[in-house]
């Protein structure tokens, strides 16, 4: 990981790292090193917002960026926009590419930066001494949200770049929980200690995160329930569908309902809170996520990737259901059903308070968590009680009751269960892990509307059991790092 180590130095938010070669040792007056940058709480806080700020599924814009763009582009739910410039042509159809502005690149980059932060400021912690009792609850409710966010950032890296979850010898990704050297060198972790690498961190981060602490109330920053929806998505990847972690789905739906259809419209407002699990803080002068569709504002002829027709029908199924409104712009220009024409404009980040295309990321809401329930009762051969939690996600939607779904067999649940999925995290950064994942149980890979594929020129299709569902090591790492493998087929 070198290229990446020697990149986060020069991007770490209260650390200004000066390094010379040829000068060994020698500290210079002005530098600003961590024994000096880290004396107090207050100093960690800096550091763990520091941390917070790194870490960007939402960065990219004008053709590339991070998870929301890589999961809407290699997806389904994209067509070319009435502003196109051919921005994203390339990943949309699918040329493999792991060098700079890829997804490969972008997603790796930003994940080592956002755990290289982490371990910087639990370096310089673990050099502090506190002796007041209420410091050192503070410091280590700090402690605890690093620990998170590094299991976090751990996660991320675990789904885009591990072959299989549940294959405990396989390859996954490399697991850092130090500072390392310029000079070090790695192969990946497997499967197995990755997976346990992640749960470590999460269970420290849970016994050191203070549930009476002023921030816990706050969604933008992590508490107890964050760490049990990360065990619950962890352990679900991994194929572990226990009693225990359906325990947890129902802790978490008990303390956050869904959203009625105001609550939910507002929620992408950042005017309401109810389902926010975990979300992260976008004010203006951050990273404006709008721009992943568009060069200006949402308005018509400005977007460069729209809605694909083939979402747009399957939002429009259900009579009132509020994520039409939610994901399509009431500017939008519907010519007829799958007609090339249509203008279906990307509604989901109209800004906020932040400014125009500014608004914050809803990482973790309790619908994934509902959703996650319903995965875990039909693996477990509760067909009805399955049905019956996604029927109550649909009622919240549509404001009634919406018709019924029985459940014939595992195969028609999952099929339900990735459709419904769609509809409520398109743009969120989940779609094409929900194809990778769910889909490969169901043999479902990404099958576009031709009329969507051929706004960009591009294939169709992309088979359930394609080596492109992983993305590939990045070719900056792969040059400074030479003992790591690369992912089969690149």
């Amino acid at each position: 990981m070198k290229k990446y180590i020697l990149k986060t130095l020069g991007v770490a938010a209260v650390l200004m790292m000066v390094s010379c070669e040829d000068a060994t040792e020698i500290v210079q007056e002005s530098e600003l090193n961590e024994e000096t940058a880290f004396q107090t709480v207050a100093d960690l806080q800096s550091g763990l917002n520091g941390a917070y700020a790194a870490y960007g599924p939402d960065f990219g814009g004008n053709g590339t960026g991070d998870a929301i763009y890589t999961n809407a582009i290699l997806s389904d739910n994209i067509k070319a926009g009435a502003a196109s410039n051919g921005q994203g042509a390339q990943d949309y159809s699918y040329f493999v590419d792991i060098a700079g502005s890829s997804p490969s690149n972008d997603i790796w980059a930003n994940r080592y930066a956002t755990i290289n932060r982490v371990n910087r400021v639990l370096r310089a912690m673990g050099n502090l001494t506190f002796t007041v009792q209420s410091d050192i609850t503070e410091v280590n409710h700090i402690k605890g949200q690093l620990l998170a966010l590094r299991a976090l950032a751990h996660f991320d890296l675990f789904e885009y770049y591990t072959i299989d979850y549940q294959d405990a010898d396989a390859l996954s990704i490399i697991n850092v929980d130090f500072v390392p050297l310029t000079s070090d060198a790695f192969e990946r972790n497997t499967v197995a200690q990755t997976v346990a690498f992640i749960n470590g961190d999460l269970d420290e981060a849970n016994s050191l995160l203070d549930p009476s602490n002023a921030t816990v109330a706050n969604p933008i920053f992590i508490n107890r329930d964050f760490v049990k929806a990360m065990k619950v998505k962890l352990a679900i990847d991994a194929g572990d569908f226990g009693t225990d972690i359906l325990a947890l789905t129902n802790e978490l739906m008990n303390d956050y309902p869904l959203a009625n259809q105001i609550q939910y419209l507002t929620m992408f407002l950042d005017a309401d809170n109810t389902e926010a699990i975990f979300k992260l803080a976008r004010v203006n002068g951050d990273s404006s996520v709008g721009l992943l569709f568009y060069f200006n504002q949402v308005m018509p002829s400005d977007g460069f990737l729209e809605m694909s027709n083939q979402l747009f029908n399957e939002l429009s199924e259900l009579p009132g259901d509020i994520r039409a409104t939610v994901n399509l712009a009431p500017t939008s220009t519907v010519v007829g059903v799958d007609d090339p024409a249509n203008e279906l404009l990307i509604n989901k980040y109209p800004g906020g308070a932040g400014g125009l295309l500014v608004n914050d990321i809803k990482l973790i809401r309790s619908s994934e968590i509902q959703l996650l329930k319903a995965e875990i009762q039909a693996r477990n051969g509760m067909l009805t009680d399955a049905a019956q939690t996604v029927q109550d996600l649909r009622n919240a939607r549509t404001g009634a009751v919406s018709p019924a779904t029985a459940y014939a067999s595992l195969n028609v649940a999952l099929t339900d269960i990735l459709d419904e999925r769609r509809k409520e995290f398109c743009f969120e950064g989940k779609r094409f892990l929900d194809l990778k994942r769910i889909g490969a149980d169901i043999g479902v890979g990404v099958s576009r509307n031709p009329v969507d594929c051929s706004s960009f020129n591009a294939p169709c299709d992309l088979p359930v059991n394609d080596f492109r569902f992983t993305l590939g090591i990045p070719q900056a790492e792969l040059d400074g790092n030479n003992t790591i493998t690369q992912n089969t087929g690149y």
